[in-house]
């Protein structure tokens, strides 16, 4: 499995969120948070579990927030990923 760069992992995200969540790529890149997106916990652990699996990153509870913007999700992904 290749190790995404920054800018495919962001592009990725996006992709996820609109086909899993019905969230405009516009809307997500707008620089809001998940919460004014309104994306809940549920969501966040949902997403969490379809990046362990396409990417093989293990985030824990809390490692996505709500108050996170995509730029953090990413962020948070690739902090998580170096520790591998």
């Amino acid at each position: 499995m290749t190790s995404p760069t920054s800018f495919d992992l962001k592009a990725r995200l996006v992709a996820i969120l609109g086909e899993k969540f019905g969230l405009p790529e516009d809307e997500v890149l707008s620089g809001a948070t998940f919460d004014e997106l309104d994306i809940d916990s549920l969501v966040l652990v949902e997403l969490s579990l379809i990046l362990r699996k396409e990417l093989g990153v293990d985030l824990a509870e809390g490692d996505l927030d709500s108050s996170f913007r995509i730029d953090d999700a990413v962020a948070a992904v690739e902090a998580k990923r170096a520790m591998v």
